[in-house]
């Protein structure tokens, strides 16, 4: 073998050996990635809801601002 392709073996070689990680996670490290996945799942329903809302108003029509303030008002 070259000493290229040697280099590029002994590298992936390398990498792919485990090492310990010395860290420590906190206990409330648990709860800042829950938190942060359900705030993840609820702006994309958030946003799938307002554009789903737009497009139903684009195609089947909708009351205007003017008109939703009137039948509240009545």
């Amino acid at each position: 073998m070259n000493n290229s392709k040697s280099l590029t073996l002994l590298a992936i070689a390398i990498s792919l050996e485990p090492s310990a990680a010395f860290a420590y996670v906190d206990p409330g490290s648990g709860s800042v990635i829950v938190t942060t996945i359900l705030g993840f799942f609820a702006a994309i329903a958030y946003t799938f809801r307002k554009y789903f809302y737009k497009l139903k108003r684009a195609i089947f029509g909708g009351k205007d601002v003017e008109e939703q303030s009137r039948s509240l008002d009545d």
